[in-house]
């Protein structure tokens, strides 16, 4: 509670100070370094306001603050420089330990420890968490697994146990994703309405659809389209939803749609919107035209007044009848929109569709052998009924005619 209360109050002086520092201090790095970190030493910094005003940049970029998330990075480093220049004394206290882990697990380098520890600085706490953190920041993936998951998240304080369980979570999900869904469900819970659970969510949610428990991958979706429409990667987390509900290990019959359309109806209009888009391109793309007919017609459905979404929806539409009984219908679809008001990726899909619905009218060709391929084809039989004058072969057969006797008295 004590940090909630402080997040609300200072969050505007915060970021404002933050950003403004971001921009100064990532502007010009050699300046920082043209005194030791002795010479600069501060006393009174608290480790803990500093990840707080990390954590406040975090809120705005699931806010969909695209400014706030350009500045991550350099917020990271200026905030690494400031822990360089610290009474070496403060991390005696366990609680800057954590809030050391805390940084390290959202991104910041674990160089920063490093060289405090050259300097004999002691840090407190448990030593597998804090090992385990800096390996995770270095990329050292297997020391963070094996020194990590000797740390139970359920007995660290919240403020950081979301971020160690969510750690967790990411080491063991490429060789155990069943077992790392107890991690991410404990990071979501710890730690609900941040850049934790948002991470969570969109980490977990196509994990568990492969796993075959649709039923929590809906109420996954359900949960991050709610709280996170406005994120940052909102837009990466639709273009999942659509790829797992269009796959064939997601749904099995073509009436299963009804059940997708539910899902989708549940959410707020942009995000229907753009959810039935994507879903109709991924079905179209993975062969599924049931769904991409379905899908795009929900869409117009919507009478939505972006032309270009509505060009867009036409185009699938159109493209997933395109290989059916409908071709005469598709080709006018087809060509009634207009490739300026396609993206690039979107006009192959136009021109592919176009020459599919073409190859279904035209008549089948015969087939002639590979070195005649350059040359016009010539039938084997039945050329004098195909001829209007035939009397125009008379002279070339009496001269082959003549040729041959020649031959046949030719001496060799």
């Amino acid at each position: 509670m004590l940090v909630s209360a402080a997040r609300k109050a200072g969050t505007s002086l915060l970021r404002s100070g933050l950003l403004t520092t971001a921009l100064i201090l990532a502007a010009c790095p050699v300046a920082m370094n043209l005194q030791p970190a002795s010479a600069q030493m501060v006393s009174t910094a608290d480790p803990d306001l500093m990840v707080l005003e990390l954590q406040i940049l975090q809120d705005e970029i699931i806010k969909g603050n695209l400014e706030a998330y350009n500045l991550l990075q350099p917020s990271l480093i200026v905030i690494g420089r400031r822990f360089l220049r610290l009474d070496p004394e403060i991390w005696k206290l366990e609680k800057n330990s954590r809030a050391a882990v805390s940084f390290m697990l959202s991104g910041g380098s674990g160089s920063v420890f490093q060289e405090l520890a050259v300097q004999g600085v002691k840090f407190t706490g448990d030593p597998n968490l804090f090992a385990g953190a800096m390996a995770y920041s270095q990329g050292n993936r297997q020391m963070a697994l094996n020194l990590l998951l000797k740390v139970d998240p359920i007995t660290l304080p919240v403020a950081v146990a979301g971020q160690v369980a969510l750690a967790q979570a990411i080491l063991i999900s490429n060789n155990d994703p069943a077992g790392a869904q107890r991690y991410f469900d404990l990071a979501r819970l710890m730690m609900p309405g941040t850049l934790v659970e948002e991470s969570a969510l969109r980490r977990q949610a196509p994990m568990v659809a492969k796993l075959g428990d649709t039923e929590k991958f809906e109420r996954l979706s359900r949960r991050y389209l709610f709280q996170y429409s406005s994120s940052v990667f909102a837009s990466e987390f639709r273009d999942t939803v659509a790829d797992v509900i269009s796959g064939s290990d997601y749904l099995k019959k073509e009436d299963e749609w009804d059940r997708v359309f539910q899902l989708v109806s549940e959410f707020d209009e942009e995000s229907q919107s753009i959810l039935l888009l994507r879903l109709a391109k991924a079905a179209l793309i993975s062969g599924n035209t049931a769904f991409a007919v379905k899908g795009s017609a929900a869409f117009l459905d919507l009478n939505s007044d972006d032309a270009e979404r509505v060009s867009e929806a036409k185009l699938y539409l159109s493209a997933a009848k395109a290989s059916g009984e409908e071709w005469e219908q598709a080709i006018s679809g087809l060509v009634e929109v207009k490739a300026a008001d396609l993206s690039a990726g979107n006009q192959l899909i136009q021109a592919a569709a176009i020459a599919m619905a073409n190859t279904i009218r035209e008549w089948p060709q015969p087939e002639t052998p590979a070195a005649s391929e350059y040359v016009p084809y010539v039938p084997h039989v039945g050329l004098d009924e195909k001829l209007y004058d035939t009397e125009v072969l008379v002279p070339f057969k009496n001269a082959l005619n003549d040729a041959d006797e020649a031959l046949k008295e030719a001496e060799f």
